[in-house]
């Protein structure tokens, strides 16, 4: 199934969605996931929450807890092995323990715990292949393009779901 269906089919219905970007903004593509979250930001209906974690997503589960979100989007630099820009849902049975991002704590362990807290929510991870994550300010030019196009389909995805729900 194309992305924008799936992202679809994931959004319909459902009333509290947290979108969380995860990312260092001192690794060039590193950034992508907090990235996604600043430019959705006054794009996206006021109802959508958005949160950036930085590179230490578990310090915000708390907060999370608290918006007590029915649905999480979250997104992140993830070496996926395609080409840079690419982005796609991963499959969170293919997340090993160890982390397949870019940073230390695995997203896995963190889903889990957060469905401790959050039994009922459903939890998807959006991962953004990078070019380079070594030091540095700025995205590379094929994750920027990708990070226009990821923008764009779920401003229109939430425009979408919006008007079925009216």
């Amino acid at each position: 199934m194309p992305f924008e269906e799936e992202l679809l089919a994931f959004l319909k219905g459902n009333r509290r969605l947290l979108l969380v970007g995860i990312g260092s903004s001192v690794r060039k593509d590193d950034a992508a996931g907090v990235r996604v979250i600043s430019r959705l930001r006054g794009k996206v209906p006021k109802v959508v929450g958005l949160m950036n974690c930085g590179t230490i997503p578990e310090n915000f589960f708390s907060s999370i807890k608290k918006l007590a979100p029915s649905y999480m989007v979250f997104f992140d630099a993830v070496d996926m092995g395609e080409e840079p820009g690419f982005f796609t849902f991963v499959d969170e049975n293919a997340l090993v323990a160890q982390s397949v991002s870019t940073h230390k704590q695995s997203l896995k362990i963190f889903f889990n715990v957060l469905r401790g807290g959050l039994p009922t929510a459903q939890i998807r991870l959006v991962g953004i292949q990078p070019k380079t994550t070594d030091f540095g300010i700025g995205l590379s030019a094929p994750v920027d393009k990708g990070l226009r196009a990821l923008t764009e389909i779920i401003i229109n995805a939430l425009k979408e779901r919006d008007h079925e729900d009216h």
